[in-house]
């Protein structure tokens, strides 16, 4: 069995019957730059579902009063907070790394001095000075 996913890839065409949008309008979309598609080498456009989903949420915003540029700025801001999602999740494993180093490093220097303190007295104390 391939372990490989698969990605299908649909014409202009079937991208348009699938997310019920005219084919100018999904040129359009990708001209103000709210869509990719995947080009071959000869310039057609390749859709993936990931892109048909994209297309109907995009009408659906539209639908809602949006404009082209507002989506934009949606999809903008949207990778955005994804991005520093991530830099969050990175930075919070390197703090938990650091503190479990930390620990670690103090519970060893609690052991090597563990055996050395001595305590003294205050008898001790007052018959040096």
């Amino acid at each position: 069995m391939n372990d490989k996913k698969t990605v299908s890839l649909y014409f202009i065409s079937v991208a348009s019957t699938l997310s019920g949008i005219h084919p100018q309008t999904i040129r359009t979309y990708e001209e103000k730059g709210l869509i990719k598609p995947y080009r071959t080498k000869g310039g057609t456009r390749r859709y993936s579902q990931e892109d048909v989903d994209k297309l109907i949420q995009i009408a659906n915003l539209s639908q809602r009063g949006i404009n082209l540029d507002g989506v934009k700025i949606i999809y903008e801001m949207r990778d955005k907070i994804e991005e520093m999602q991530e830099n969050i999740e990175f930075l919070q494993e390197e703090i938990n790394n650091e503190k479990s180093d930390r620990a670690k490093k103090e519970n060893e220097i609690h052991k090597s001095y563990k055996n050395e303190i001595v305590k003294k007295s205050n008898r001790d104390l007052r018959k040096k000075i």
